[in-house]
């Protein structure tokens, strides 16, 4: 579970530095939103990026390299924010264990490896992940914020929305 868990945020991280690469590499808009399937996708870069939820999670020096909000009308949201800062990953990662105790968080998991941490905390229907990360003295922090909506749901089962439907065809 804890493993999957790992995975599961990696493989999101992995998914976001990518369409934030791609919806910006071309242009110099800072925010691109659109909606599909009744989910609202909004991608941010730069400063101006940091959405409200993730305010007081941002590491005092980190710079900010873009986010990806994904709301449903549910009230589910999905919400990734990536930092960097010059810290060291010792500092960063002790920053962040401490400033999710100190908010009350349930911690959920807590894994490190070198140079890798992925932090994952619970509290009133959401769930705070935090992976750090130290390349060439570079610490990269990546933030996700998963929030239930009205209609709680198991990751294993499909939702009505998943279900193939005139605006999501079905695919081989």
């Amino acid at each position: 579970m804890v493993q999957r868990s790992y995975l599961y945020f990696a493989a999101k991280s992995l998914a976001f530095l990518s369409l934030v690469s791609l919806l910006f590499a071309c242009g110099n808009s800072e925010q691109v939103v659109f909606k599909s399937s009744g989910v609202t996708q909004t991608f941010s870069e730069g400063k101006s990026a940091i959405p409200k939820d993730f305010e007081s999670y941002v590491y005092p020096d980190a710079t900010t390299s873009g986010s990806v909000s994904a709301e449903e009308a549910n009230d589910e949201q999905s919400k990734f924010l990536m930092l960097s800062s010059k810290t060291t990953f010792d500092d960063v990662s002790k920053w962040y264990q401490d400033k999710l105790k100190s908010e009350h968080w349930k911690i959920v998991s807590n894994q490190e490896q070198s140079k890798v941490m992925t932090l994952t905390g619970s509290k009133d229907n959401t769930e705070l992940s935090v992976m750090i990360t130290e390349d060439s003295g570079i610490t990269n922090i990546s933030l996700s914020i998963d929030k239930q909506g009205t209609r709680a749901e198991n990751d294993e089962t499909k939702s009505e929305t998943d279900a193939p439907n005139k605006d999501t065809p079905p695919t081989d």
